[in-house]
Protein backbone atom coordinates (compact mmCIF):
# COMPACT_ATOMS: atom_id res chain seq x y z
CA UNK A 1 0.00 0.00 0.00
CA UNK A 2 3.02 2.46 0.91
CA UNK A 3 4.74 1.62 -2.77
CA UNK A 4 1.46 2.27 -4.14
CA UNK A 5 0.82 5.47 -2.32
CA UNK A 6 4.55 6.35 -3.45
CA UNK A 7 4.47 5.58 -6.92
CA UNK A 8 0.79 8.19 -7.73
CA UNK A 9 3.11 10.83 -5.96
CA UNK A 10 5.89 10.14 -8.45
CA UNK A 11 3.73 10.44 -10.73
CA UNK A 12 1.87 13.68 -9.86
CA UNK A 13 4.88 15.22 -9.22
CA UNK A 14 5.76 14.96 -13.18
CA UNK A 15 2.83 16.00 -14.70
CA UNK A 16 1.77 19.44 -15.81
CA UNK A 17 -0.37 21.40 -13.74
CA UNK A 18 -2.84 23.07 -15.85
CA UNK A 19 -2.48 26.10 -17.80
CA UNK A 20 -4.59 28.98 -17.73
CA UNK A 21 -6.23 29.89 -20.78
CA UNK A 22 -4.13 31.26 -23.75
CA UNK A 23 -3.47 34.30 -24.40
CA UNK A 24 -3.73 36.19 -27.81
CA UNK A 25 -3.21 40.30 -28.93
CA UNK A 26 -6.14 41.73 -30.67
CA UNK A 27 -6.18 45.61 -31.56
CA UNK A 28 -10.18 47.25 -30.95
CA UNK A 29 -10.87 50.02 -32.96
CA UNK A 30 -12.50 52.87 -30.93
CA UNK A 31 -15.33 54.71 -32.94
CA UNK A 32 -16.55 57.39 -30.74
CA UNK A 33 -14.66 57.88 -27.43
CA UNK A 34 -10.98 58.68 -27.05
CA UNK A 35 -8.09 56.15 -25.67
CA UNK A 36 -7.88 58.91 -22.86
CA UNK A 37 -11.34 58.37 -21.98
CA UNK A 38 -11.94 54.79 -22.65
CA UNK A 39 -8.14 53.72 -20.72
CA UNK A 40 -9.06 54.51 -17.10
CA UNK A 41 -12.59 52.31 -17.15
CA UNK A 42 -11.30 49.33 -19.01
CA UNK A 43 -7.95 48.66 -17.27
CA UNK A 44 -9.14 46.99 -13.97
CA UNK A 45 -11.36 44.62 -16.69
CA UNK A 46 -7.56 42.99 -18.04
CA UNK A 47 -7.58 39.89 -16.17
CA UNK A 48 -4.15 39.28 -14.24
CA UNK A 49 -1.09 38.53 -16.76
CA UNK A 50 -2.96 40.66 -19.31
CA UNK A 51 -1.91 44.24 -21.26
CA UNK A 52 -3.89 47.10 -22.14
CA UNK A 53 -2.20 49.95 -24.40
CA UNK A 54 -3.46 52.24 -27.00
CA UNK A 55 -2.67 54.62 -29.50
CA UNK A 56 -4.47 56.42 -32.36
CA UNK A 57 -8.17 55.57 -31.43
CA UNK A 58 -7.17 51.95 -30.94
CA UNK A 59 -6.83 49.83 -27.63
CA UNK A 60 -4.22 47.20 -27.75
CA UNK A 61 -5.21 43.70 -25.93
CA UNK A 62 -3.49 40.90 -25.11
CA UNK A 63 -5.74 38.92 -22.70
CA UNK A 64 -7.79 35.46 -23.49
CA UNK A 65 -10.65 34.67 -25.37
CA UNK A 66 -13.32 35.18 -22.73
CA UNK A 67 -11.32 38.13 -21.36
CA UNK A 68 -11.96 40.01 -24.65
CA UNK A 69 -15.29 38.86 -24.98
CA UNK A 70 -15.87 40.72 -21.94
CA UNK A 71 -14.07 43.70 -22.39
CA UNK A 72 -16.00 44.24 -26.00
CA UNK A 73 -19.00 44.03 -23.69
CA UNK A 74 -18.18 46.76 -21.70
CA UNK A 75 -16.66 48.79 -24.63
CA UNK A 76 -20.17 48.25 -26.39
CA UNK A 77 -21.75 50.32 -23.43
CA UNK A 78 -18.98 52.84 -23.14
CA UNK A 79 -17.78 54.07 -26.65
CA UNK A 80 -20.96 55.95 -27.81
CA UNK A 81 -21.53 58.93 -29.27
CA UNK A 82 -20.40 62.41 -26.66
CA UNK A 83 -23.69 64.04 -25.97
CA UNK A 84 -24.13 67.85 -26.71
CA UNK A 85 -25.05 70.06 -23.69
CA UNK A 86 -26.02 73.47 -23.55
CA UNK A 87 -25.29 75.01 -20.60
CA UNK A 88 -27.30 78.40 -19.60
CA UNK A 89 -25.93 80.89 -16.44
CA UNK A 90 -28.08 83.57 -15.50
CA UNK A 91 -26.60 86.33 -12.53
CA UNK A 92 -28.92 89.06 -11.33
CA UNK A 93 -28.42 91.85 -9.12
CA UNK A 94 -31.12 94.03 -7.28
CA UNK A 95 -30.05 96.85 -5.17
CA UNK A 96 -32.10 99.50 -3.43
CA UNK A 97 -31.18 102.52 -1.86
CA UNK A 98 -33.71 104.83 0.67
CA UNK A 99 -32.85 107.84 1.94
CA UNK A 100 -34.37 110.90 3.99
CA UNK A 101 -33.81 113.50 5.85
CA UNK A 102 -35.02 117.02 7.82
CA UNK A 103 -33.17 120.08 8.92
CA UNK A 104 -33.94 123.54 10.26
CA UNK A 105 -31.54 126.27 9.29
CA UNK A 106 -31.06 129.97 9.53
CA UNK A 107 -30.14 133.32 11.75
CA UNK A 108 -31.78 135.07 14.22
CA UNK A 109 -30.51 138.14 16.64
CA UNK A 110 -29.90 141.53 16.27
CA UNK A 111 -26.88 143.33 16.23
CA UNK A 112 -25.80 142.14 19.64
CA UNK A 113 -27.05 139.01 19.82
CA UNK A 114 -27.28 136.08 17.18
CA UNK A 115 -27.96 132.61 16.47
CA UNK A 116 -26.95 131.02 13.59
CA UNK A 117 -27.27 126.96 12.53
CA UNK A 118 -25.89 126.48 9.45
CA UNK A 119 -27.28 123.70 7.03
CA UNK A 120 -25.33 120.22 7.68
CA UNK A 121 -26.28 118.76 4.34
CA UNK A 122 -28.49 116.06 6.11
CA UNK A 123 -31.34 116.99 3.70
CA UNK A 124 -29.30 118.34 0.84
CA UNK A 125 -31.12 117.97 -2.53
CA UNK A 126 -34.52 118.01 -1.06
CA UNK A 127 -37.30 120.71 -0.85
CA UNK A 128 -36.13 124.31 0.97
CA UNK A 129 -38.46 126.13 2.33
CA UNK A 130 -37.02 130.05 3.12
CA UNK A 131 -38.51 132.65 5.50
CA UNK A 132 -37.32 136.06 5.91
CA UNK A 133 -37.97 138.73 8.72
CA UNK A 134 -35.55 141.36 9.01
CA UNK A 135 -32.00 140.73 9.37
CA UNK A 136 -33.17 136.79 10.31
CA UNK A 137 -33.69 134.21 7.83
CA UNK A 138 -35.32 130.86 8.59
CA UNK A 139 -35.55 127.93 6.93
CA UNK A 140 -35.91 124.31 6.48
CA UNK A 141 -34.74 121.37 4.49
CA UNK A 142 -36.47 118.10 3.45
CA UNK A 143 -35.75 115.04 1.54
CA UNK A 144 -36.51 111.94 0.66
CA UNK A 145 -35.23 109.40 -2.15
CA UNK A 146 -35.33 105.97 -3.35
CA UNK A 147 -33.45 104.60 -5.79
CA UNK A 148 -33.13 101.04 -7.15
CA UNK A 149 -30.71 99.31 -9.25
CA UNK A 150 -30.92 95.75 -10.97
CA UNK A 151 -28.71 93.89 -13.41
CA UNK A 152 -28.51 91.05 -15.04
CA UNK A 153 -26.64 88.93 -17.50
CA UNK A 154 -27.10 85.56 -19.28
CA UNK A 155 -25.01 83.36 -21.27
CA UNK A 156 -25.10 80.35 -22.91
CA UNK A 157 -22.41 77.97 -24.59
CA UNK A 158 -22.58 74.70 -26.16
CA UNK A 159 -20.15 71.92 -25.28
CA UNK A 160 -20.11 68.34 -25.84
CA UNK A 161 -19.71 65.77 -22.92
CA UNK A 162 -16.65 65.72 -21.17
CA UNK A 163 -15.57 68.86 -21.88
CA UNK A 164 -14.64 72.03 -20.95
CA UNK A 165 -16.58 75.39 -21.54
CA UNK A 166 -15.77 79.14 -21.00
CA UNK A 167 -17.65 82.51 -22.53
CA UNK A 168 -17.06 85.80 -21.48
CA UNK A 169 -18.34 88.79 -23.00
CA UNK A 170 -17.68 92.75 -21.41
CA UNK A 171 -15.28 95.37 -21.69
CA UNK A 172 -11.69 96.44 -21.43
CA UNK A 173 -11.41 99.56 -18.67
CA UNK A 174 -8.43 101.85 -19.22
CA UNK A 175 -6.80 102.05 -15.85
CA UNK A 176 -3.84 105.08 -15.37
CA UNK A 177 -0.92 103.26 -13.51
CA UNK A 178 2.38 105.37 -12.29
CA UNK A 179 5.66 103.56 -11.41
CA UNK A 180 8.02 105.22 -9.46
CA UNK A 181 11.97 103.61 -9.66
CA UNK A 182 14.69 105.25 -7.38
CA UNK A 183 18.41 104.11 -9.01
CA UNK A 184 21.47 106.09 -8.32
CA UNK A 185 20.30 108.87 -10.42
CA UNK A 186 17.04 110.15 -8.61
CA UNK A 187 13.61 108.76 -9.00
CA UNK A 188 12.44 107.95 -12.16
CA UNK A 189 8.16 108.67 -12.71
CA UNK A 190 6.84 106.56 -15.41
CA UNK A 191 3.13 107.11 -16.26
CA UNK A 192 1.12 104.39 -18.09
CA UNK A 193 -2.19 103.07 -19.07
CA UNK A 194 -3.08 99.65 -18.38
CA UNK A 195 -6.50 97.71 -19.18
CA UNK A 196 -8.92 95.59 -16.78
CA UNK A 197 -11.44 93.07 -17.91
CA UNK A 198 -15.13 93.22 -17.04
CA UNK A 199 -17.19 91.30 -18.18
CA UNK A 200 -19.77 88.70 -17.47
CA UNK A 201 -19.24 84.84 -18.06
CA UNK A 202 -18.39 81.39 -16.92
CA UNK A 203 -16.38 78.51 -16.83
CA UNK A 204 -17.46 75.03 -16.69
CA UNK A 205 -16.78 71.47 -16.79
CA UNK A 206 -19.88 68.84 -16.90
CA UNK A 207 -20.27 65.10 -16.31
CA UNK A 208 -22.94 63.17 -17.19
CA UNK A 209 -24.19 59.92 -15.20
CA UNK A 210 -27.32 59.20 -16.96
CA UNK A 211 -30.53 62.01 -16.30
CA UNK A 212 -27.89 63.83 -13.99
CA UNK A 213 -24.90 66.25 -14.51
CA UNK A 214 -22.14 67.28 -11.90
CA UNK A 215 -20.51 70.36 -13.41
CA UNK A 216 -17.05 72.19 -11.84
CA UNK A 217 -18.27 75.72 -12.88
CA UNK A 218 -16.72 79.41 -11.28
CA UNK A 219 -19.00 81.94 -13.12
CA UNK A 220 -17.81 85.96 -12.88
CA UNK A 221 -20.21 88.90 -12.99
CA UNK A 222 -18.18 92.40 -13.12
CA UNK A 223 -20.08 95.74 -13.86
CA UNK A 224 -18.51 99.17 -13.31
CA UNK A 225 -18.07 100.63 -10.41
CA UNK A 226 -19.71 104.23 -9.43
CA UNK A 227 -16.93 105.25 -6.58
CA UNK A 228 -14.73 106.42 -9.31
CA UNK A 229 -12.41 106.13 -12.20
CA UNK A 230 -11.63 102.78 -12.99
CA UNK A 231 -13.71 100.98 -9.77
CA UNK A 232 -15.74 97.93 -10.76
CA UNK A 233 -18.32 95.77 -8.61
CA UNK A 234 -17.60 92.07 -8.82
CA UNK A 235 -19.16 88.62 -8.13
CA UNK A 236 -16.94 85.70 -7.89
CA UNK A 237 -17.98 82.23 -7.35
CA UNK A 238 -16.37 78.55 -7.68
CA UNK A 239 -18.11 75.56 -7.11
CA UNK A 240 -19.28 72.07 -7.78
CA UNK A 241 -23.04 71.05 -8.45
CA UNK A 242 -25.14 68.35 -9.14
CA UNK A 243 -28.94 68.18 -10.60
CA UNK A 244 -30.61 66.66 -12.91
CA UNK A 245 -30.85 67.54 -16.79
CA UNK A 246 -33.15 70.00 -17.66
CA UNK A 247 -33.96 71.85 -13.79
CA UNK A 248 -32.61 75.46 -13.18
CA UNK A 249 -29.88 74.60 -10.21
CA UNK A 250 -28.73 77.61 -7.63
CA UNK A 251 -25.43 78.00 -7.48
CA UNK A 252 -25.42 80.41 -4.79
CA UNK A 253 -25.51 84.38 -3.49
CA UNK A 254 -25.10 86.92 -1.61
CA UNK A 255 -26.76 89.70 0.31
CA UNK A 256 -25.71 92.89 1.80
CA UNK A 257 -28.00 95.42 3.78
CA UNK A 258 -26.93 98.47 6.02
CA UNK A 259 -28.70 101.24 7.97
CA UNK A 260 -27.57 104.26 8.82
CA UNK A 261 -28.82 107.45 11.08
CA UNK A 262 -27.59 110.91 11.82
CA UNK A 263 -29.02 113.23 14.34
CA UNK A 264 -27.79 116.91 14.98
CA UNK A 265 -29.35 119.58 17.08
CA UNK A 266 -31.88 120.70 14.44
CA UNK A 267 -31.30 117.75 11.91
CA UNK A 268 -32.19 113.76 11.44
CA UNK A 269 -31.27 111.62 9.01
CA UNK A 270 -31.77 108.01 7.86
CA UNK A 271 -30.40 106.01 4.85
CA UNK A 272 -31.15 102.25 4.24
CA UNK A 273 -28.95 100.31 1.66
CA UNK A 274 -29.90 96.63 0.45
CA UNK A 275 -27.90 94.60 -2.37
CA UNK A 276 -29.14 90.96 -3.12
CA UNK A 277 -27.38 88.74 -5.98
CA UNK A 278 -27.99 85.68 -7.26
CA UNK A 279 -26.34 82.58 -9.38
CA UNK A 280 -28.82 79.83 -11.59
CA UNK A 281 -27.65 77.27 -13.77
CA UNK A 282 -29.38 75.24 -16.45
CA UNK A 283 -27.69 72.06 -18.33
CA UNK A 284 -29.78 71.16 -21.45
CA UNK A 285 -28.77 68.38 -24.06
CA UNK A 286 -29.67 69.29 -27.81
CA UNK A 287 -31.23 66.64 -29.18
Amino acid sequence: MKTLLALLCCLLSILPLPVTAQQEMEIIPLRNRTVDQVMPIIRPLVEPGGALSGMNNQLILRASRKNRDEIKQALAAIDTPARTLVIRVTQNRDAAMNRSGAEAFGSVGNDHVRVTQSPTGVAAGGGTVVIRRGDSVVGGQVVETRSTRTASAAQSVQVVEGGKAFINVGQSVPLPMRQVVVGPGGAIVTDSVVYRDIGQGFYAEPRLAGDRVTLEISPQFDTPGNTGYGSANTQRLSTTVSGRIGEWIELGGSGQQAAGSNRGNLSVGTSDVRDNRSVWLLVEEVK
